[in-house]
């Protein structure tokens, strides 16, 4: 391999580095009159660059004030000192951004604050407000700007505790007074505004700072507002101060609110047996942890919601001896809840007056005497079919799927029944369809399906063909049953040809004719049935089934 080198005339390559530059360099889009834009014709704005090339103070101003573009404006007024020149534009142009830009050359206190308090344009007041220092002119700004936003705005740069307190105490807004008392930090200033401030919401937010435990305490007690005694509470942390509250504020809610912070058991004890609020009772309740004063509870609250919440915290036999003569079903069921005791749970499945507490009890029993003994002898059928559920003594399932009144629990038996002689004499015998359909549904002796597939009652023996498997049987009822919709069954289980073409071309039903070609793989028969049958529908199911064996999406069976 050869190399060769080529040599390039240095006046050859320089045209060439001057193509590429020119390539890279964005088109010129003005310069004149002391402006330079350079950019990108399609992209626009988005490479877009300005360059002020005047150095001519008057000419900068000119073209800060009048140029029809405003990034060209905006670059200009960067380049500008003239407090007089950035007022007026600050005032005057018409996009916000221009304005925004002057703004930020401004140095004049006097004029930032004129535009805080005049300007039309909100980001240049905001702006201004972030531009001005001075103490006395940023709470002017927070007290008597028309725009609630630059209020806020100032009083956030504002840092002397006694201008901040004035804010908080006096300002028209309420956002803005809250944004005022949240950036003191002084006690002796919170605690007067918790006092004094006329404004709900303030003194809510400032009792979050508040760090006496006796001031959260006396709000609590004495401010007329209920949400800040709430907030009060919220923040007390101070043991004696929450069982004082609990025991003693006139409140309902307080004391409420108080309870359930208080851990000195013996307060709690009194206020569970002795608060005249039922609210503030079942609070104490849902901390007491002795049993003796819970079952003392349950024997004498008149309260439904306060037994029940005693009976949760209660178990073993001292829950069962408190609540067996309740006389609330709510309060006994919640006992059931409970209770693990399987004695226990067998004593209220029997007994209890409410068939919900029974059928509660029976849900949770294992016993399968007393289970038992309730799905026969209950008189509440939902209290017999919460026994079945459980129930697995095969006798029992037999007795109530054969004699009960109710369709549904002889069903739900029946569905559980094994013996298969028990099984037939349901499927033969019972008046209720739902109840022949579960009893069938547990058959798997074909000798039964078959004798039943033979019953009077075509019901029974269309349940038993969708059972069946035997082909000798279910070709026999395919062509024999006087029932077309079991002749139908029978053949939508048939893989026999021979039994299937009698069908497809004899049956007296139209709709028993279709099933049966539908299950045909037999061209020749198929194309018989399009030639020689009345009946459209089995027509059109016969160019089916041909078109699906031409497109070989049948599978043949033997």
């Amino acid at each position: 391999m050869q190399t060769m080198n080529i040599m390039m005339s240095p006046r050859i390559i320089g045209l060439g580095l001057l193509l590429v530059g020119l390539g890279a360099c964005a088109p010129v889009l003005r310069n004149e009159n002391g402006v330079r834009v350079v950019g990108d014709i399609v992209r626009g704005d988005e490479e877009r660059h300005v360059t002020i090339t005047s150095r001519n103070p008057h000419r900068i101003a000119e073209i800060a004030r009048t140029d029809p573009e405003a990034d060209v404006r905006q670059a200009a007024v960067r380049e500008l000192d003239d407090p007089s020149v950035l007022l007026a534009i600050a005032e005057t142009d018409a996009h916000k951004d221009v304005r925004v830009t002057a703004v930020g050359r401004m140095e004049s206190r006097k004029d930032l604050f004129w535009i805080v308090m005049h300007n039309t344009e909100p980001m240049a007041r905001l702006a201004a407000v972030e531009r001005l220092t001075d103490p006395a002119l940023l709470t002017e700004v927070a007290m008597d700007n028309s725009d609630a936003m630059i209020r806020k705005a100032a009083v956030e740069r504002i840092k002397d505790p006694a201008r901040l307190f004035s804010i908080a105490m006096t300002n028209s807004e309420s956002f803005v007074r809250i944004s005022a008392a949240t950036r003191i930090s002084d006690q002796a200033l919170l605690t007067r505004i918790v006092y004094q401030n006329s404004d709900t919401v303030v003194r809510r937010t400032v009792l979050r700072d508040i760090q006496s435990q006796t001031v959260l305490a006396d709000v609590a007690v004495h401010d007329p507002d209920e949400d800040v005694r709430k907030t009060a509470v919220d923040m007390i942390v101070s043991q004696e101060i929450l069982a004082q509250l609990a025991l003693k504020d006139k409140d309902a809610m307080i004391r409420f609110l108080a309870v359930r912070k208080v851990k000195n058991k013996a307060v709690v004890n009194r206020i569970a047996r002795g608060d005249a609020d039922a609210m503030v009772r079942k609070a104490a309740v849902e901390q007491v942890t002795d049993e003796s004063v819970l079952a003392s509870i349950l024997e004498m609250e008149p309260d439904e919601e306060v037994r029940k919440a005693a009976v949760r915290r209660m178990s073993g036999e001292s829950l069962t001896a408190a609540v067996s003569g309740d006389a609330s079903d709510e309060v006994r069921l919640t006992a059931v809840d409970q209770i693990k005791d399987q004695d226990q749970l067998s004593e209220m499945a029997l007994k209890d007056v409410s068939s919900r507490v029974r059928a509660a009890a029976l849900a949770r029993l294992q016993s399968q005497d007393t289970l038992a003994a309730a799905a026969l002898h209950d008189k509440d059928s939902t209290v017999r079919l919460a026994a079945v559920a459980r129930l697995l003594d095969q006798a029992t399932l037999e007795q109530v799927a054969l004699k009960d009144a109710r369709v549904e629990l002889r069903a739900m038996a029946a569905a559980k029944v094994v013996d298969q002689a028990v099984l037939k004499d349901i499927a033969n015998t019972d008046s209720h369809r739902a109840v022949r359909q579960a009893a069938v549904e547990r058959i798997t002796d074909e000798a039964i399906l078959e004798e039943l597939a033979r019953n009077s009652n075509p019901n029974v023996r269309l349940l038993a063909v969708t059972r069946l498997s035997l082909p000798r049987v279910l070709g026999d009822v395919a062509r024999n049953d006087p029932f077309p919709s079991v002749r139908k069954a029978a053949v939508e289980k048939l893989y026999d040809s021979a039994v299937l073409k009698e069908v497809a071309t004899a049956d007296a039903d139209p709709a028993v004719r279709k099933a049966a070609v539908q299950r045909l793989t037999d061209g020749e028969v198929l194309t018989a049935v399009t030639e020689k049958e009345s009946d459209p529908s089995v027509v059109a199911a016969a160019v089916a089934r041909l078109k699906a064996i031409q497109s070989k999406q049948v599978i043949q069976h033997p």
